[in-house]
Order: C-alpha cells, then structure tokens, then sequence
C-alpha cells in the first residue's frame, strides 16, 4: 500500500496510547448535529456543486480522476491520532488541527488507535477508507450521517461483508469505534473542515490532477497486467482519488478505486494503479491454495511474518502472501514500464527496490518477480498456474525458501530480520 518513493527506512511504531472512553454524550453528538441542520431548509443551506472529475482514455484504461472531501477527511483523521509514521508528513497540518482537539475528541483518537490498531492489527486509516468506500461516501456530511444512522450503518456493514476485504471479517472492531467515529465526523464539522477542504486543499487537488491529465494518457495499467495475469480484468473505470492527506499510501479500496496523493509524481500514482488492480491476483482455493498454505509453514516465511515492524501491515501470512503475489507483477511491469525511480527520479531494479522496501520482507514477492524476468510465459498464461509450475519445477519448495532465495544474484539481506 505504500509507494517506494515515500517509503521511511524505519518507520515510527504508533504512540503508546492511555485514555479513559467517554461518556454517553459522546454517542449523541453526530446525532445532535445531523439533527440540527435537518432543521435548515434547503433554501437555507444550497447544496454545494460536486468538485469535477477528469477522463482519460489510455488503451484498455479508463482513467478517472477525481477529488474526495471524505477520504481526505478519513486520512486526516488517521493523521490526527498522532503516528510518527503520518505526522512527519504533515507537521504544519498536525499541529494546526491537532491545538483544536477537545478531550472527548482525543479519547475517541485513542481508542481508534489502541482497539484498531493494536488489538485488531489494522492499518486504522486504510481500513476505515476501505470500510467507508462501500457507500460511496464523497463529503463528511455523508460519513457522519452512516454513523448516525442504524440503517445506514447497518448497509455499510451488509455491503463491506460481500467483498473479498470484508467476509471473513465480524465487524466487531466497527462496532466498537462507532461511538469514536461519531465524535470524529461531528470535530470534523465543528471547526468546518468542508469548508476549509473546499477553500484551501481542493484547488491544490485540482492543480495536481490537471497536471496528471496530461500524463496518465501513455499508461495502460489495465493492459499491462491483464499481460501477466492471463485473464481480463472487466475494469470499465479506473478511480484515482487524488488527495491531500493519504501519504504515504497508495491505498485500494473497494471496486476498482484507489487512493493517491497531490504530490506524488506520475510514476508513483501509475505505479500505486499497477499494484493496486492486482488485488487479488487469483482466487486463492484448490491446488494453489494448498501449495501456497504449504509454504507458508516455511520457517523462513514465518520470520518475515512475525518480525517485520506491524506498521508496514502484512501480519499475517495469507495477507503477506497475497501482497507478495501482487508486488511481484507490479515490480516486474513496473521496471518494464519505466516507473521503478529513486527520490531523486534516477531509474532504479526490481532488486534494489525489494531490498529497500518495507524492510525488505518481501522475499517471496522478489523470487517471484526474478521467475518473471526469467520466464516467456505464453499469451493467455494464467498467473497462477505459472506459480504452481514454480512449485512443481522445484523452484519453490516449503522448507527450502531462504536457501533459494540465496541463490539469486541479487539476493540481499533482509533488515527486518537484522541480517
């Protein structure tokens, strides 16, 4: 989920967090709010034009392009919790919004934090941007409204259940931060952060997607994987929610939509669409699900789970398998396509890009990516049944993954595990 240009080479761990939940008032406060402006006719208060969104036609790409006053809204949030991971972003913005936090508003943070991210193992602002994108949310008024509303929220948790993200999920850590969110989305419009969007960060959106306009139309991220994947992707539109406040992510959420920053170049957010339509790049069940689940048991691979830093995500090693799988097209079409670039725009490998990337826990990800350099894979060549050859050929073996990995040339040693 985060592009390599804004990668930290240690990212801060989240803050240890203590506070005390609030009282029943904290539940009201959304509802007294909506409430209140229902009151309004709608001569009182005009509806507000929808910003604009741009289209752009590349190949088997139809680009979208478009601004979001709720998942700014959302990442905003997340940004407020304090994270060193966010904050070293946004110090200015921290410190603006942060000095108009009330107590019952920075309980309502804290929780998010302890029971999202520490005892869920979530990624709190990515989840909820995940969360949120089944309603098709685009202004805070829209967010605070499903949290007020039971019908609403009970929608939200109907339709989030149905994806692939959602059906193994019991939506209890939801249930749980409701009250939080509430009293978040009512901070939101107290200190009329919709009008603060609107007046200060949308023309900087505006600006950026102008410029990307222009740029995305080479691009055909679609085509490009549909090469590798050996199947059609059915993307009638591909959304890039450009924002002020996502980095450093590039996030997927539901649908094909994802999620990207004003200030990333057009390598990073083409690179954030390659990876992100790869989600997921095959039905994990049958003969690949067991091959798979075997070398997961792999001593090795079980390091790379439970020792990386959990702010990277990727704590379990089904979900560090699946980002693999994906990481390793999006690299090798990437570096094909030209996007692989420093900081500084120099081009760069697949294998330096592995070595530095969160860490460097992408092992498999990297032995996949070396497979695909190597391979002359047919037209029309699934991308699993090129894994499941792996397996049968010898190439992956459980038991044997740090040894072949070792074997690549460009192999290197993996700073999660203090190699």
């Amino acid at each position: 989920m985060t592009p390599d240009m804004l990668d930290a080479s240690v990212p801060a761990r989240s803050r240890p967090t203590h506070f005390r939940r609030g009282g029943p008032t904290l539940a009201l406060i959304t509802t007294l709010w909506l409430a209140a402006s229902s009151c309004a006719s709608p001569q009182d208060v005009p509806t507000t034009p929808a910003p604009a969104v741009t289209r752009v036609k590349a190949g088997r790409t139809n680009w979208v392009l478009r601004p979001s006053e709720a998942f700014d809204a959302i990442c905003l949030l997340n940004l407020l919790r304090g994270d060193a991971f966010y904050t070293r972003f946004y110090p200015a913005e921290f410190e603006r919004f942060s000095a108009l936090l009330e107590p019952q508003e920075k309980a309502a943070l804290d929780h998010l934090t302890e029971r999202m991210g520490k005892q869920a193992g979530k990624m709190v602002g990515p989840y909820l941007a995940l969360v949120f994108s089944v309603t098709g949310a685009t202004t805070v008024d829209n967010l605070a409204r499903t949290v007020a509303d039971d019908a609403a929220w009970k929608a939200m948790r109907r339709d989030f259940k149905a994806t692939s993200y959602g059906e193994k999920s019991d939506f209890s850590e939801l249930e749980d931060v409701r009250k939080d969110l509430g009293v978040l989305f009512a901070f939101l419009h107290r200190i009329d952060f919709p009008r603060i969007w609107r007046a200060e960060y949308l023309p900087q959106v505006e600006q950026s997607i102008a410029q990307l306009a222009s740029q995305v139309a080479p691009h055909d991220v679609v085509g490009w994987d549909e090469d590798i994947l050996g199947r059609a992707l059915h993307v009638e539109e591909l959304n890039a929610h450009v924002l002020k406040f996502v980095k450093p992510h590039g996030i997927r959420v539901t649908g094909w939509n994802f999620l990207t920053d004003l200030t990333y170049p057009v390598s990073v957010t083409v690179k954030t669409a390659v990876h992100e339509l790869l989600h997921p790049p095959f039905k994990r069940e049958g003969l690949i699900d067991e091959r798979l689940t075997a070398l997961e048991a792999d001593p090795y691979f079980q390091r790379l789970v439970r020792e990386h830093d959990p702010a990277f995500g990727y704590t379990t090693a089904r979900g560090l398998t699946e980002e693999d799988c994906a990481e390793a097209i999006d690299v090798f079409v990437s570096e094909r396509q030209g996007l692989l670039r420093t900081k500084d725009g120099k081009p760069r490998t697949g294998a330096e890009f592995f070595r530095d990337h969160d860490d460097g826990i992408h092992v498999l990800a990297y032995m996949l990516y070396e497979e695909l350099r190597r391979a002359e894979l047919p037209p029309g060549t699934k991308y699993e049944d090129f894994i499941l050859k792996l397996f049968d050929t010898g190439v992956l073996v459980p038991g044997k993954l740090e040894e072949r990995f070792r074997s690549y040339p460009g192999a290197y040693r993996v700073k999660s595990l203090k190699e």
